[in-house]
């Protein structure tokens, strides 16, 4: 079963956006590429990141609106690979989380409080999509709705 929630003018203009965000990746990359000041680097990188996530964003709302199956990945993603990675997680949240607690500098500890943060994203992610996962197909739909729609 796919999503068919987007009219045609929706859909165009997300396509059009995918595009565009792939367009603003591909030119940032030679910057950060070129870039020898390490605070910029880290900037461009992150952009450059968050306009990939955001390409992958509209490519997924494309893929269910259109003719993505949903429901059948359970079969094919390993449940212990999937939990190897949630612990994996949750030991990057907890060094994290100690380095954060020694850091003294305010700008630094900002930065590490920030990777923290993302850290427990990650990690409520990896635990929703095993949840997902350990559903029956019938409730995939909702459940993976109010995934995406609470997603940050």
């Amino acid at each position: 079963m796919s999503w068919k929630i987007l009219e045609e003018d929706e859909l165009l203009k997300i396509k059009k956006q995918k595009e565009f965000e792939d367009q603003t990746a591909k030119k940032l990359t030679p910057l950060y590429e070129t870039a020898k000041n390490p605070i910029i680097r880290l900037f461009i990188h992150s952009l450059i990141l968050d306009t990939k996530k955001h390409s992958d964003t509209y490519q997924m709302l494309i893929d269910l609106n259109s003719s993505a199956l949903i429901g059948t990945e359970s079969k094919d993603i390993g449940q212990k690979e999937l939990e190897m990675h949630i612990k994996e997680e949750a030991q990057m949240l907890k060094q994290t989380k100690d380095i954060s607690e020694v850091v003294k500098d305010k700008k630094i500890k900002q930065l590490i409080l920030n990777i923290l943060e993302d850290e427990k994203k990650h990690h409520r992610v990896l635990k929703e999509v095993l949840e997902i996962l350990n559903k029956e197909s019938t409730e995939w739909d909702a459940y993976l709705y109010d995934l995406i729609t609470g997603f940050p």
